[in-house]
């Protein structure tokens, strides 16, 4: 169990770590950088490309946030916070079915995401 959750905790900081390198690459006016660290993070941490990532079944890519059959809520945050910096329409729409499902477990959502999902859900 401590193994289990140390490797989550692992893996929810190199997502963060990789959202702040590609905002600051994105600040810097190098988006093609910028993409390059997402997918590199995402094959990190899941095993996969992000266009495989993208291509997805709902119920395939939400076991992403489930190891060991256990929906976890603040990994699903730190991945749907990457995946918005995408800005792809596939990108979108998985961040919001993370962000669903976070806030469905209780999760606590930034402000700004907060108002991604309601703007998100507003047009679609």
């Amino acid at each position: 169990m401590v193994l289990h959750r140390d490797f989550l905790m692992r893996q929810i900081q190199l997502l963060v770590q990789v959202l702040m390198k590609v905002l600051l690459k994105k600040e810097e006016g190098q988006p093609d950088e910028a993409r390059s660290l997402l997918e590199e993070g995402i094959s990190e941490s899941f095993g996969t490309d992000l266009d495989s990532l993208l291509a997805m079944d709902r119920e395939t890519f939400m076991a992403l946030c489930s190891p060991a059959s256990a929906f976890h809520a603040d990994l699903a945050v730190a991945l749907a916070d990457l995946l918005r910096e995408d800005n792809s329409p596939a990108a979108a729409e998985r961040a919001f079915w993370l962000y669903e499902a976070a806030l469905q477990h209780r999760a606590a959502l930034s402000l700004p995401a907060l108002q991604w999902v309601e703007d998100y859900r507003r047009s679609a």
